[in-house]
């Protein structure tokens, strides 16, 4: 995607990123907040503000999967854009 497609995003703070990004690789929330050295209420703390922010943005994101897509959009994800490549 390239930079003029993307979307207007929130602005994220750093830390609310690095839980975002670390949530949806696929870390549990334990091991998200673990990873960005932070508590679990902290990180469940960011992920709701990036939530609302995205609800302010006009672009809700409730769910997991709402939050991946976004993030997507946004090119937070980056290994999310790559084309997969057929088996051989």
């Amino acid at each position: 995607m390239s930079e003029q497609s993307r979307l207007p995003g929130p602005r994220l703070s750093q830390q609310e990123e690095a839980v975002l990004t670390a949530y949806l690789s696929g870390l549990t929330m334990v091991a998200s907040a673990r990873r960005v050295g932070v508590g679990l209420g902290t990180a469940k703390q960011y992920l709701e503000r990036v939530k609302r922010k995205y609800a302010a943005a006009g672009r809700p994101a409730y769910t997991k999967l709402e939050l991946a897509q976004r993030a997507v959009e946004d090119g937070l994800l980056p290994w999310a854009e790559r084309p997969c490549r057929p088996a051989r």
